[in-house]
């Protein structure tokens, strides 16, 4: 139950945070470099959008097989999307050709944006599966058979005198 909540906040902060950076970006470009826009521009959002829908999705599967593979997910992802942003600067920059410095600006941008997004998303995540499964182990520690032999025997505490 946790997890789905978890997803679907993240899935609707991630549309609202591309949302506002995609159209900050084109206004951006609209008012000071409109002579730099280039139409390529829409598959920068659009990727970083996909990506982190992979990010979440990625999580969910790694939640699934314990959650202390998360960290690890992690990870992996971050240097998937390094490594995949790379290829694709190279492929516009070799390929395509068209302003070339604008892209690669966006991009850039982009990528720490989202990249930042991601990893407060994440300290938050984790801030909350360590949380949920410290009040559990609290709920099993007060609820456990255990606790009586801490507590002690009352009556006998009361004819010592040892009355803590």
């Amino acid at each position: 139950m946790l997890l789905k909540a978890i997803k679907k906040k993240f899935i609707q902060e991630l549309t609202g945070t591309g949302l506002i950076l995609t159209i900050g970006t084109l206004l951006f470009f609209h008012f000071f470099f409109p002579e730099r826009y280039f139409q390529w521009f829409p598959l920068i959002p659009v990727f970083f959008y996909v990506f982190g829908l992979f990010y979440i999705y990625m999580f969910e599967f790694s939640y699934q097989l314990g959650a202390d593979k998360i960290a690890m997910t992690y990870l992996i992802c971050k240097v998937l999307k390094f490594i995949l942003s790379a290829l694709v600067l190279i492929f516009y920059g070799f390929v395509i050709e068209d302003e070339v410095g604008a892209f690669v600006a966006a991009f850039v941008f982009f990528y720490f944006a989202f990249l930042v997004f991601e990893t407060r998303f994440f300290l938050r995540f984790e801030a909350k599966l360590k949380l949920s499964k410290q009040v559990k182990n609290e709920k099993n520690t007060v609820h456990s058979n255990n606790t009586a032999a801490f507590v002690g025997n009352s009556n006998h505490d009361a004819e010592s005198g040892n009355g803590q």
